[in-house]
């Protein structure tokens, strides 16, 4: 078992300049330079351990050394104090020094105050005492608690350093941090004088702390277990001292096991502390505690108005529990000094006093948060101004991020009144950040609440877009459809134009778009659409009108300038849905950047489900631009934030995306298994969900060699697209793959009107990857001199778009379909660069298949990598280790001896193939797909 610490056992841990500046300060009064030195800090900093160093080394220069501690108020109680402290050397005649300086004070009078008139001869006659003794020897003085100190003790100091010049003279004294001096005008004096020197005492760094641990156990120390000490005990050396005691008690040392027990006896010893403090206090002081713990915080003028006591009394208070721990450095109450505070009262004047402070706090004019805290705590129906605080506190939640507590905000403003469709529908919109699933039953209350059509319609968009992906009952589905089809009945300009625009979006998005004729709906646009900062219902309109225009695939340039207009006015307090709405705009008109950055701020201090939303976006952009190893990374981290909080059935989506990822890695079969334990979206899902569903199954099928059931599954596709009045091109283009497959099957004909339909879409879309696959699909179809053309057409158009997978594909397409037409020299080159391309950007599958055909056409290559951390090259790999272990460019080049150009270079490369952007992403990179590969070999093989 450790041993015990002794505090004052050896030298003094991390108080090396502070014992220099002791020094210093005694050496100048040795030489006559008559000083006074203020020693402040928190109660246990060790103030009182340093004022025994500085005895000790007086001492041993053959000063004589007068200590006093814990005066009080009566008159001249502190010189006694330290004349009573004389006599510290044994056999020596410091007592009777001590005696005749205090036959100089008058008798003891406990109220009388500090009269000029009487305290000068006492003061005259002190002086010429102490004099006398500074002829002989250098005077040090020294009181502790020098804040608790009578006034005619500190004037009476302030008469001496005034009239020392010359004389080989120190005086020491402490003061508390926050301690009201008990003679504020005589303390000021003092120590506004400009031979008064403060030495404030920071708490023990970690070094120090460590020190502490080594002289209280033999055994190393684990550094957990000294960063977790400073935490609890914020460097306090006594507070240090006891829970080291207490745990070495109950037999543990500085390993992991006494680290998890730290927490709890730092809270333990901090409540066993204020229980005792508060058992020694008056009524007074009780009442002023808990009103501290109420408001959480030591402001004096809010706890005295708050408890009813004089405000010195709060003072008095206040002192009481920073001495015992209860109080941080900044002020706040602990929580488990608050939890001691509180135990020995009773809830209902636990509640008045919330209620008390509620008000006191709004009459003050504080921060609607600060008052609503305290409203949370106030039982029953909340009045009429308590409603609206709390609304106002909600806003302020909702601008920093903290959707939940806005949530419970709201929840209680429900109270006042609960027929408010406007107040559930804020809520909801708030729940759906965090717990979707939550949320759908509030947007259905608002929704039966509201009576108007444009209320319903811009309820039914809200839950719509804020729960994308989340199933519903075809019930409740059916109340969204019917809420957002009336809408379009309303009138045909204003705010009428642009609701029905919206309705139609979200009917996009839940799959009844074709039903409700999305095309013939004019786009506005221009001055209509101007959008303030941080105006959530024009970001969401902006929004919206993105997603719109890039779903229908009319107009490449309005998506991206809505979509950017939207992301540019998004403030802290918009929910996450507009952000990523913007970003599937930006990311199917190949604005690859601009929709990463959406996304990431999306995520940013945002709820489990945004995060997944989020997360699931970003996979589909990294697998859209060909960073397969990045997207797997991105999308199991999606899955993972929000498996343990939600649904299952929440994450067909994401599961969608990690299959695609899965086949385009070469694992089918493993893909085929992710879907096989995936919902369904039917009638409860949205038809974008529903169409990435069915994508990824017809390519897993495909893989597998199942042609049938992949044109089944991707003609399955194509009619929910249809149904949903999708037309973009990219967003799932089954009609591609269907064209590549019924090419490999020899069933070409079947192809054409799917090529010429695709075309169509693709010139109106107009992205480089659009035509590109409209080219790569014509081209695996048509015969001869025609299809190589058009094949390589598709691989001149997606070699200058972010599309490095379909780049790879169409140089594949092109190998291929140039060795069937006897160029076997032609076909070697286009599918070394299809190997290389794939490879390199992770999708093995391809990149395997590629590598086969070019060695039939009598080319050579080595075995393609199998990992993520295989897609590196060596040099790669070395450069990745030493960014993520914290290297700049400059010293990776100096350890490896290279250019700082070849690092960058090799940086460039990791990044594209790991899809990342920033240097603070390689680790997750690295790590997630390490992870997805365990994970992944982990998983059972499909049945059968």
């Amino acid at each position: 078992m450790p041993r015990a610490v002794i505090p004052d056992q050896g030298s003094i841990l991390g108080r090396t300049s502070e014992l220099a500046a002791l020094s210093g300060h005694a050496g100048s009064g040795r030489r006559g330079n008559a000083g006074c030195v203020v020693l402040t800090g928190p109660a246990g900093i060790g103030k009182t351990r340093l004022l025994a160093e500085l005895r000790a080394e007086s001492i041993r220069h053959g000063a004589l050394v007068l200590h006093g501690e814990r005066p009080d108020r009566a008159g001249y109680s502190g010189l006694r104090a330290l004349f009573a402290g004389a006599g510290t050397v044994p056999g020596d005649a410091d007592a009777s020094v001590g005696a005749a300086l205090a036959a100089h004070l008058p008798d003891r009078q406990e109220s009388r105050a500090f009269d000029p008139a009487e305290a000068c001869p006492v003061f005259h006659g002190l002086y010429r005492a102490a004099a006398r003794v500074m002829t002989d020897r250098p005077l040090v003085l020294i009181l502790d608690d020098g804040e608790a100190c009578d006034e005619h003790t500190l004037r009476w100091l302030d008469f001496l350093l005034r009239r020392s010049a010359g004389l080989p003279l120190l005086v020491a004294l402490t003061r508390r941090d926050g301690a009201r001096p008990a003679a504020p005008a005589a303390w000021i004096d003092l120590t506004a004088d400009p031979f008064v020197s403060p030495l404030p005492l920071a708490p023990l760094d970690r070094a120090a702390v460590a020190g502490l641990v080594g002289r209280w156990s033999p055994a190393p120390a684990e550094p957990a277990f000294v960063d977790h000490l400073v935490e609890v005990c914020g460097g306090n050396p006594r507070t240090t001292l006891h829970i080291l005691d207490e745990l070495g008690a109950l037999g543990h040392g500085p390993d992991g096991a006494g680290a998890d027990r730290l927490a709890e006896l730092g809270a333990r010893t901090r409540a066993r502390a204020v229980r005792t403090a508060l058992d020694a206090a008056c009524a007074t002081v009780r009442a002023a505690a808990a009103a501290v713990a109420v408001l959480g915080t030591a402001r004096t003028d809010l706890v005295a108005g708050l408890a009813g006591v004089p405000e010195h009394r709060a003072d008095e208070t206040v002192v009481m529990l920073g001495e015992c721990g209860a109080l941080t450095a900044d002020g706040d109450v602990h929580p488990a000094a608050r939890t001691a505070l509180l135990a020995s009262g009773d809830g209902l004047r636990t509640a008045e006093l919330h209620a008390k402070a509620a008000l006191l706090l709004s009459d003050a004019g504080r921060p609607a948060e600060q008052v609503a805290r305290h409203l949370m705590e106030v039982p029953g129906i909340p009045q009429p101004w308590m409603a609206v605080v709390l609304c106002d506190a909600a806003t302020a939640a909702e601008r920093g991020g903290a959707f939940a507590l806005a949530a419970d905000y709201l929840h209680r403003a429900l109270d006042t009144t609960p027929e408010d469709h406007r107040l559930r529908l804020r809520l909801a919109v708030a729940l759906a950040q965090t717990d979707p699933l939550a949320a759908v039953p509030v947007f259905r209350a608002a929704l039966a609440l509201a009576a108007e059509p444009a209320d319903r319609a811009r309820i039914a968009v809200e839950c719509a877009m804020a729960c994308l992906a989340v199933p519903l009952a075809p019930a409740h589905r059916a109340e969204l459809a019917d809420a957002l089809e009336r809408a379009l009945d309303g009138p045909d300009e204003g705010w009428g134009l642009r609701l029905r625009w919206q309705v139609r979006t979200a009917l996009l998005v839940t799959g009844r778009g074709r039903a409700s004729a999305v095309a013939t709906l004019p786009v506005p646009r221009g001055a209509a659409f101007t959008v303030a900062q941080d105006d959530a219902a024009n970001v969401q309109e902006q929004a919206l009108a993105a997603l719109r225009a890039a779903l229908a695939g009319h107009s490449r340039d309005l998506a991206v300038e809505a979509a950017r207009r939207a992301v540019d006015a998004a403030g802290p307090s918009c929910p996450g849905w507009p952000l990523i709405t913007a970003a599937t705009a930006l990311a199917l008109a190949d604005e690859t950047d601009a929709a990463m950055a959406a996304l990431d701020r999306a995520a940013r201090g945002a709820g489990p489900w945004t995060r997944t939303l989020a997360g699931t976006g970003r996979a589909l952009v990294l697998h859209r631009a060909g960073a397969i190893a990045g997207a797997e990374a991105a999308v199991r981290a999606a899955i993972d934030d929000f498996a343990t909080a939600g649904s299952e059935a929440c994450l067909t989506a994401p599961r969608a995306v990690l299959a695609a990822v899965l086949v385009d890695r070469g694992e089918s079969h493993r893909a085929e298994a992710v879907l096989s334990g995936t919902h369904r979206p039917g009638a409860g899902g949205t038809g974008l969900e529903e169409q990435l569903h069915l994508l990824a199954r017809g390519r897993a099928r495909w893989a597998h060699g199942d042609a049938d059931a992949a044109l089944r599954l991707l003609r399955d596709c194509g009619r929910v697209q249809d149904e949903a009045g999708v037309t973009n091109p990219v967003f799932a283009p089954w009609w591609a793959d269907s064209c590549l497959v019924l090419a490999a099957v020899r069933r070409s004909t079947e192809g054409r009107a799917l090529a010429e339909h695709g075309a169509e879409l693709a010139a109106r879309w107009g992205t480089a990857r659009a035509l590109g696959l409209a080219a790569l699909a014509d081209g695996a179809l048509a015969p001869g001199r025609t299809g190589l053309d058009r094949l390589a057409e598709a691989v001149h158009l997606l070699a200058a778009s972010p599309a490095r997978a379909e780049h790879a594909r169409a140089e594949y397409s092109l190998g291929r379909a140039l060795l069937l037409a006897g160029d076997p020299a032609g076909a070697r080159e286009h599918l070394r660069t299809a190997t290389a391309v794939a490879g390199g950007c992770g999708a093995l599958g391809l990149a395997g298949a590629a590598r086969r055909l070019l060695i039939t056409a009598g080319g050579r290559m080595p075995e393609i990598a199998t990992s993520a951390a295989g897609l590196l090259t060596g040099a790669e790999l070395r450069v990745a280790g030493l960014a993520v272990d914290g290297a700049s460019n400059r010293q990776i080049a100096r350890t490896l001896f290279v250019t700082v150009r070849t690092v960058e270079s090799h940086l460039t490369r990791v990044y594209r193939k790991l899809g990342v952007t920033r240097r603070d992403g390689l680790a997750t990179a690295l790590d997630g797909a390490r992870r997805g590969a365990v994970r992944a070999a982990e998983e059972p093989p499909p049945a059968g």
